[in-house]
């Protein structure tokens, strides 16, 4: 009897005869299907197999708008700017490079093989890792939780943008500084600020966007106060007084509207799968291309716009030795690409057995990088325009934060023609992006549901109802007056020092445990010898240089960390703060040594090594049959234990099917 070699592709099975007449239970169709992918099906035997994309568009779309999102527009411009422009873009380049596109193509092709989500993919690879799939559902909750606040932004400034504009008013933040609820003495307006070619002059220039004071008081400009004042409002109305985590004050009423319309959309995207989110992708996907090189063309035309760019390619080389830096660059890695996270793995389940999904990582990867680099053009060359503007640096124009894209768009329409124009061309691009990855979020927190709960498959309207429901409500706290604290706890925690601990796990488990030359034997399965050998650049980075670069911050990061909570500055944040965010990483992070210790438990063996040993072998190993969609099961009496010192002692392994291979080629 042969013992099946882990490190090698299994060999086709025929079926035990004493299982023939017997139909093989469904373990391929216990998820819901996400946006774009057919209805489930059967096979010749009236089986169910496992939905697939109804075209390579859907899913080219689906990665694209999961991975190109509010992290390319919103996220990367601001981490950028705060760590000095070309200082960050160096290491995120590096970062990219050595981590990001390899294991965005590991995590699609992993997918693919095991056609399973990316809890069940564990349980047919490394049960041991379980819980890795349970930790990344989690921050994939976290995150999407914290995604839609900053759509309810979004939504915000354009609805008041359209008000004013059907009104014929100006845009809400150009005159702001005469509102009541401005803080009259610091406000300051663009349009009074003009440059200066006599310092001798009796015009006093006025640093806009930046609290460093010249005439003695802490100056801000008109869109930064309307930012926080009105759409946070985080301050009590014409005063200083700020409301902080220690202080939430009360639920800024327009905001949550904006939230519970902002959750609405998601439903509605997310209950009609293919015959609503499928055609969102469409428009989530593509609109943010336009938009974007549309203000990227107009910002590069605007004077001193060439001083912003600048500041973004060239790097400061004291800041490339700050670990901060390369921990901020691997953490916009994760957010940007959505590596890490567990999407990638669910939405390449969905791929056809035979897919170059090594092309679709290549073409999708590019596009995301693409995306992050115009985004950084457009925004720092409205940044140089500011700081011609101003007569100020690039680095002193705006004060860095969750809300630089606030306030550094808005600002800049203000000096543009048709205003207006620009203002909801911009928000409209934005609220694209964040709904197109939040679906991307959402349906891996409802695929892990439906593994675990299959019944829900049938009630995905009410399984999207119910989870858009507690997460609205698990929002109000952020929508509070000072609700953008919270934010930034779960901004730092959950979709940074979360991720980092995940992805150096998975890369070990898929890598080292599960073995690198398993992984491309099964490569070698989907795309052919060629194709899927991989060259050692590929190899080299999935054993040695992603987990090695990760591992190196982590370590670094912990080593040099320190806690946000400042005794001596009362407006930091309280210490309960800081602890906040760790538990939010252990609520995650522990679900890994917690379901490894299940599986040990549950494992065949006599003694702990051996326990161990099995844990780290599925139960179900895949079997490719030739020309065949259906699914297999084989009984022990056709597959051993993988353990060759426990053949024959233990309970015996079994084989699976990919439901989605179609054969050879012709």
């Amino acid at each position: 009897m042969k013992t099946l070699n882990p490190m090698e592709p299994a060999e086709a099975i025929p079926e035990s005869p004493s299982t023939s007449n017997t139909p093989p239970p469904d373990y391929n169709n216990s998820v819901a299907p996400p946006s774009g992918v057919t209805a489930t099906t059967a096979d010749s035997k009236g089986n169910a197999v496992r939905q697939q994309w109804t075209s390579k568009t859907e899913f080219l779309l689906s990665c694209i708008s999961l991975s190109v999102g509010l992290g390319n527009v919103w996220r990367f411009p601001y981490v950028a700017y705060a760590n000095g422009g070309g200082a960050f873009l160096l290491p995120y380049i590096i970062v990219l490079a050595l981590v990001g596109k390899p294991m965005y193509f590991m995590e699609i092709a992993f997918g693919q093989f095991h056609s399973a989500g990316p809890v069940k993919v564990w349980k047919r690879s490394v049960p041991f890792a379980r819980g890795l799939g349970v930790a990344q559902t989690i921050v994939c909750f976290f995150i999407a939780i914290f995604y839609v606040i900053i759509m309810s932004w979004t939504m915000f400034y354009f609805w008041a943008t359209l008000i004013a504009a059907i009104k014929s008013e100006p845009v809400p933040w150009a005159n702001f500084c005469s509102n009541e609820y401005a803080y009259k003495e610091s406000c300051v307006e663009t349009n009074a600020v003009h440059p200066v070619a006599n310092r001798s002059s009796s015009v006093i220039p006025l640093v806009v966007f930046t609290n460093a004071s010249t005439v003695g008081v802490e100056r801000v400009s008109a869109a930064q106060q309307y930012f926080d004042r009105v759409v946070l409002n985080k301050y009590e109305k014409g005063t200083m007084n700020r409301f902080s985590l220690s202080n939430m004050g009360g639920v800024n009423g327009a905001l949550l509207g904006c939230l519970a319309g902002s959750w609405l959309i998601v439903f509605l995207s997310l209950v009609k799968g293919v015959k609503s989110a499928g055609k969102v992708m469409y428009i989530t996907s593509t609109m943010p291309f336009i938009v974007l090189f549309i203000l990227l063309g107009r910002g590069a035309s605007l004077t001193n716009a060439v001083e912003g760019i600048k500041y973004f390619i060239i790097p400061q080389f004291d800041k490339l030795l700050t670990i901060n830096t390369w921990r901020a660059a691997a953490e916009q890695m994760f957010f940007s690409l959505a590596v890490g996270s567990g999407s990638l793995i669910m939405l390449g389940s969905y791929n056809p057995f035979r897919n170059n999904c090594y092309k679709d990582s290549l073409i999708i990867s590019i596009l995301d990088s693409a995306t992050s680099l115009t985004a950084g053009f457009a925004m720092f060359s409205i940044l140089g325009y500011l700081a011609g503007t101003l007569d100020v640096g690039v680095e002193n124009v705006v004060s860095t934060g969750p809300g630089l894209a606030f306030v550094t768009f808005p600002e800049a329409t203000t000096q543009m023609p048709v205003p207006h124009l620009w203002a909801i061309l911009f928000f409209v691009m934005l609220y694209t992006l964040g709904l197109g990855s939040e679906i991307g979020l959402l349906e891996s927190v409802l695929v892990f549901f439906c593994d675990r709960y299959p019944y829900l498959q049938a009630r995905r309207a009410w399984a999207a109802g119910v989870g858009s429901l507690v997460c609205f409500l698990i929002g109000i706290p952020f929508v509070t007056q000072g609700g953008e604290e919270l934010l930034n706890i779960f901004n730092d925690y959950a979709a940074g020092t979360s991720v980092l601990f995940m992805a150096i796990f998975e890369m070990v488990m898929i890598m080292w445990i599960y073995g690198v030359k398993r992984f491309i034997s099964n490569l070698k399965e989907m795309l052919g010898e060629k194709t899927g050998n991989m060259g050692y650049y590929m190899k080299t980075a999935w054993v040695v240089m992603s987990p090695g670069v990760l591992f190196f911050i982590l370590i670094v990061t912990l080593v040099t960390y320190k806690p946000s909570h400042d005794p001596e500055n009362p407006s930091s944040i309280p210490a309960w703060g800081d602890g906040l965010g760790w538990a939010i990483v252990a609520a995650s992070v522990l679900q890994i040594p917690i379901w490894a210790t299940v599986a040990v438990v549950k494992a065949d063996g006599t003694t702990l090594k051996e326990k161990i040993y099995q844990s780290l072998w599925p139960d179900f190993l895949m079997v490719i049959q030739d020309n065949s969609l259906e699914m297999s099961v084989h009984n022990g009496d056709k597959v051993r234990s993988i353990h060759p010192a426990l053949d024959g002692d233990m309970s015996e392994r079994k084989a699976y099917v990919n439901s989605g291979f179609a054969g050879k080629d012709d």
